[in-house]
């Protein structure tokens, strides 16, 4: 990928959708227990100074008569290879193989996988040169969970799979001839009676990315703390000002005389109740380069910003990275004084949803306004007046849609709950109820209800799904020229 910086560590991750997940088992296991099977896949990724993240875009599974089913293991013919090559060569993803062991075997490389491996790796040099060679073995573990090894095969060096996400789904990583071990602690002794200790050991060895650390933002990173969840990435691009104070949580009026950085006391406050969290706080936005590095390593992500193009770009990110994430909001409504509507919303985003403009969330008005710079804001006002002035409509040069007002109850009720199905997901302990809630505080039974759509078959998220850096083209949304550069927060 032209412009990118090489890979300056050997950390590699692989992400795979929820139901290409559920696919792979059916077809994988298919001749379990005794006996192996195996497909070719297409992977998107994405290289950055932390690593390199792949992304499973589309499974190519074998023909009748591609794989030879005389032979307990893995025996792929010479004409299911060639298809796939062939294939490659009019795209632009990576190409790897799949496959399943037996049971009572570790995904532990065999002599035969050795073998496969040398020849495929530079077999597919040739038809899909400078991208990476994946080999992902899984298998069926005593309880019933899934456990995944892999190794990728990348300019000329055979590198471990770190880690593997399932959407929504804790699955084993074998790396280096050991498990990934997950740690427990007593300080959520709690947690754990109520999820069981797996569950709150799994939470440890999670990382969850929190977009916004504003009212819902840092009710929700509070919650994820003391959770004991591992490492959580933090973004904001803004100050704290003395209007934040009736609802950012850890704020103080010293921090308006030092002009802390939002995230910067979010990490502060992260720390101050559990000081063993890995804290990455970084002053800057959605979609910039260096925050969707940070973002596609994490488990999951929540958005906690009123910004349209910040629920724009947490879509994308589902649909091309396979992060999934659950986008929050809060609004008032009210008329003479008198409060009518107190609105929270959950947003599910996983890579099979419908986007945020499938949804119909965007209003594209607010957020070319939300993208401009100073300057052109200036300059959309000024002709939005002189054409008032006109008797002109002044709406084509400037509509200023007001954001959303918020308090700190409401904020903080809706940080926590997207908290808390974070959790569920992390943890496996339950999914989100819902693809997109929306609830009214301020009304009988609080007036819950669920919006359910479905995606637009011509909308470019169908194309797009899994691609990674590969399907930019079909991005939903990009970071303006005149932002200035994302940064981690100094210590």
């Amino acid at each position: 990928m032209a412009g990118k910086a090489r890979v300056v560590n050997s950390d590699i991750l692989v992400r795979i959708g929820r139901e290409e997940f559920r696919n792979l088992e059916r077809l994988l296991f298919r001749r379990y227990p005794e006996e192996e099977w195996a497909t070719f896949a297409k992977f998107g990724w994405r290289e950055s100074s932390q690593g390199l993240v792949l992304t499973l875009a589309e499974v190519d599974p074998p023909k009748l008569g591609e794989l030879d089913e005389s032979v307990g293991h893995v025996a792929i013919q010479e004409p299911y290879t060639l298809r796939v090559a062939l294939a490659a060569e009019k795209h632009s993803l990576a190409v790897g193989v799949l496959h399943s062991h037996p049971d009572k075997c570790e995904p532990r490389p065999s002599s035969v996988d050795d073998d496969m491996d040398g020849y495929y790796s530079e077999y597919f040099s040739t038809f899909a040169a400078g991208r990476p060679y994946a080999s992902l073995i899984l298998a069926r573990m005593h309880d019933g969970e899934i456990a995944i090894s892999g190794r990728i095969f990348w300019r000329r060096e055979w590198l471990p799979v770190s880690r593997f996400l399932v959407e929504c789904q804790p699955v084993k990583t074998w790396t280096r001839q050991s498990w990934v071990v997950d740690g427990f602690r007593e300080r959520t002794a709690r947690l754990a009676s109520a999820f069981g200790k797996r569950a709150a050991a799994r939470l440890r060895t999670s990382s969850v990315a929190v977009i916004g650390a504003g009212g819902t933002g840092s009710a929700a990173i509070e919650v994820l703390v003391r959770a004991g969840v591992g490492r959580i990435v933090i973004v904001d691009p803004d100050h704290i000002t003395e209007s934040n104070l009736e609802r950012v949580h850890g704020s103080h009026p010293s921090d308006i005389e030092q002009r802390l950085s939002k995230a910067a006391l979010a990490r502060n406050h992260a720390l101050a109740i559990d000081p063993a969290c890995s804290i990455n706080a970084y002053q800057g936005a959605i979609p910039q380069s260096e925050i969707v590095d940070a973002i596609t390593t994490c488990d999951l992500v929540l958005g906690c910003t009123d910004q349209q193009h910040s629920r724009l770009a947490l879509s994308d990110i589902a649909n091309r990275y396979l992060v999934p994430s659950i986008d929050c909001g809060v609004a008032l409504e009210g008329k003479n004084g008198k409060i009518t509507g107190q609105i929270v919303q959950l947003v599910r985003f996983l890579s099979a949803d419908p986007c945020a403009l499938c949804r119909e969330m965007i209003n594209p008005i607010r957020v070319a306004e939300e993208l401009m710079s100073a300057e052109d804001r200036v300059v959309r006002q000024a002709e939005a007046q002189a054409a008032a002035k006109r008797g002109e409509d002044p709406n084509p040069y400037w509509q200023g849609v007001p954001q959303l007002n918020t308090v700190g109850y409401l904020t903080t009720m809706a940080g926590a709950m997207a908290a808390g199905y974070a959790i569920g997901w992390l943890t496996g302990s339950f999914d989100p109820p819902f693809s997109r809630l929306q609830m009214n505080l301020g009304a009988p039974l609080l007036e819950v209800q669920e919006v359910t759509q479905e995606p637009r078959s011509y909308c470019s998220c169908r194309r797009a799904r899994g691609w990674a850096d590969q399907g930019s083209a079909d991005a939903l949304i990009s970071a303006p020229a005149h932002w200035p550069p994302a940064h981690l927060v100094a210590w």
